[in-house]
């Protein structure tokens, strides 16, 4: 017989990883479009000009290589799906928890504000695990049972 799981602490542990990928991810976005708009370039990986490289940016179809992986519009794509993933876990962690709707915004914006995701990932973390701490029902298993 499985042992039954938690959904809270579950749903705490995605948030917290979530957290620190979409971070980790909207700075080097942040990067990558200072370089973009900023300088013109693109890095690019495996493409005719080496392993790495920084090619001017086009969006001319015939003005961007036709082999290699555009690691710039990589880390567009990546961060985006990331920021999905941490928007259900603030979701979850929101509705499990019963969180005030300004909590669940603010805990949001942290996939779009540079560095803020760190931060509410930092204070709530530790919200969530005190309020755990004082309800008991919270800690306890879910054993399937509950519809």
């Amino acid at each position: 017989m499985a042992t039954p799981k938690n959904p809270v602490l579950g749903t705490l542990k995605l948030y917290k990883v979530a957290s620190r990928i979409t971070g980790s991810l909207l700075i080097l976005l942040v990067i990558e479009v200072g370089v973009r708009y900023g300088l013109g370039l693109d890095l690019w990986f495996a493409g005719p000009q080496g392993l790495l490289a920084l090619v001017p940016h086009s969006t001319e179809p015939g003005g961007m290589p036709s082999t290699g992986l555009n690691l710039s519009t990589g880390i567009l794509i990546i961060h985006g799906w990331f920021y999905v993933l941490y928007l259900y876990s603030d979701f979850r962690i929101w509705t499990l928890l019963r969180w005030s709707f300004g909590r669940f915004i603010l805990i949001a914006a942290g996939g779009v504000v540079p560095l803020l995701s760190f931060f509410t990932e930092a204070h709530f973390a530790k919200v969530a695990a005190a309020q755990i701490a004082l309800d008991p029902t919270l800690s306890a298993p879910s054993t399937g049972s509950e519809a």
